[in-house]
């Protein structure tokens, strides 16, 4: 299986984490949306790096790995969060097409050109 596949995969997998662990923080433990997704963000980094790191890029794990994975992962956030301003946020379509393609596409070729092959 591609490489692309197996990092998109991956990256469904982490989103279901989130959505999971936002809820359950939510429901179960704080009725605050931030702390949740705050929460959520940092579990499913973690899923997110081990699974792309052993199954997609198949690397070893090192702390050195996981802050540039963690570096990337903010940016995306990052970029996000900015997209809707440059896009205009009286629509939620253009701003909300443009970040899922763009963040995952963002986030493999970092991760392809620097996460992964950094020393």
């Amino acid at each position: 299986m591609p490489r692309i596949i197996r990092f998109g995969i991956a990256g469904v997998i982490a989103t279901g984490v989130h959505v999971s662990v936002a809820w359950s923080v939510f429901n179960w433990l704080v009725r605050d949306s931030t702390v949740a997704n705050v929460v959520a963000f940092v579990v499913a980094n973690i899923v997110s790096f081990l699974l792309q790191t052993l199954w997609s890029f198949s690397s070893r794990p090192t702390i050195a790995r996981f802050m540039r994975f963690a570096t990337v992962s903010i940016a995306g956030f990052l970029a996000a969060a900015l997209i809707p301003l440059l896009c205009g946020r009286q629509t939620i379509w253009l701003p909300t097409f443009a970040v899922i393609i763009c963040i995952p596409a963002l986030s493999y070729v970092l991760h392809a050109r620097w996460t992964y092959q950094a020393a």
